[in-house]
């Protein structure tokens, strides 16, 4: 196909939530989530994984919350990230590029419409990340997760950040500390805000606007560990948090189902902006696999 052609067949991308289908209930819950993120900066959807899901998620990614692990948040010299202090939980990243246990999960419809009634059609997955406060980790402070983008507020949210429990969120396991409103607000954060803990049952969704103010709690527990899956999701023509096509190896993309790889990223925004030589970048991808 020669330039000309590939001009006269651009096309604007297929919206991520084309085909989907969801039931009368659920198309309730996804208008209430929207309307309480919007309103008062979160909301949390009760039973979004089913016990059979729980069970199976959690025995998989047994050995991904294995590589969990804490660290001293002072540094040498003896300082701290402000409203940062004592023992604070690793994370673990890239979860595309270690496991499928989460495949299916990340493009459930109902949490893909909820992404999109939050921030449009135009998103994609920023980061994807296993969090599992141990107990004796220490709160984090309060903070911004759309604050790396130097554009000043107010503005559109520009991130849809979500936890899926796998275990009961307590107070004292270390459940989210959230600022209701504050989304909504211009002035640097305040670390002794007010704030509500997102308690849940495992099996929960918890689903809040990059702007809110919000922290991981302390887990004060002997021996109850605070499992989550974390997939934060950005408007598609910001910079994902997380470089997805570096990371993730190049047989496992070709593995993946269509829907996560333009998820994850392959997905242009316009007519033209993320193709590569005039062509959607998943058929690119995918006709050069072998080069």
């Amino acid at each position: 196909m020669d330039y000309i052609e590939r001009v006269n067949s651009l096309r604007a991308p297929r919206p991520l939530t084309e085909g989907l289908e969801i039931d009368a209930s659920d198309s309730l819950r996804v208008n209430k989530a929207v309307q309480d993120v919007e309103r008062q900066g979160f909301a949390i959807i009760h039973d979004f994984l089913s016990e059979q899901q729980l069970d199976v998620i959690c025995d998989r990614m047994t050995p991904i919350f294995e590589m969990t692990g804490t660290r001293n948040a002072k540094d040498a010299r003896g300082s701290h990230r402000k409203g940062y202090y004592g023992v604070q939980a690793v994370h673990v990243h890239n979860l595309f590029a270690k496991t499928r246990a989460v495949d299916d999960v990340a493009i459930d419809p109902l949490l893909l419409l909820i992404i999109e009634g939050v921030l449009g059609p135009l998103f994609q997955m920023s980061v994807a990340t296993a969090m599992c406060p141990d107990p004796g980790v220490d709160p984090q402070g309060l903070h911004q997760d759309d604050g790396h983008y130097p554009l000043p507020r107010p503005r559109p949210p520009f991130i849809a950040n979500t936890l899926i429990a796998l275990d009961d969120f307590s107070e004292s396991n270390g459940a989210t500390r959230l600022v209701p409103g504050s989304h909504r607000w211009t002035h640097p954060v305040n670390h002794e805000e007010d704030f509500v803990v997102a308690e849940m049952p495992a099996g929960s969704l918890l689903v809040f606007d990059g702007a809110l103010w919000h922290a991981g709690g302390g887990n004060s527990t002997n021996d109850k560990r605070r499992r989550s899956i974390n997939f934060n999701f950005n408007l598609s023509w910001l910079r994902q948090q997380e470089n997805q096509y570096v990371g993730i190896p190049r047989d496992v993309w070709l593995s993946l189902p269509e829907k996560l790889q333009r998820l994850l990223g392959f997905q242009k925004v316009n007519f033209l902006y993320g193709s590569v030589d005039y062509t959607d970048p998943l058929v690119y991808f995918k006709e050069h696999a072998d080069a």
